[in-house]
């Protein structure tokens, strides 16, 4: 999935800052959570979890819903930026 990227945000996924929020808010590390990535079957490599979490690299549904139950949280914690709300 290289180079693609969202026409409003230049960015390639919008949910990664909040992932990196709530992992920081369970007081977990980026290492922890790769760990139990692997152990639910995602061989996940440390340069692109933190790609993932600045929004550098695009994420599937299947990924997103791995690290939110890692995270022990819900899709509803996941916010959609104001210019992706219609007015």
């Amino acid at each position: 999935m290289p180079g693609r990227v969202s026409p409003k945000t230049e960015t390639k996924n919008i949910f990664g800052p909040q992932l990196k929020k709530l992992r920081l808010a369970k007081k977990m590390t980026a290492t922890e959570v790769i760990a139990q990535l692997g152990v639910l079957g995602w061989d996940v490599g440390h340069s692109t979890y933190s790609s993932l979490e600045a929004g550098d690299r695009i994420i599937a549904a299947t990924e997103l819903a791995l690290i939110l139950k890692v995270l022990k949280a819900g899709l509803g914690e996941l916010r959609l930026p104001r210019k992706f709300v219609d007015p």
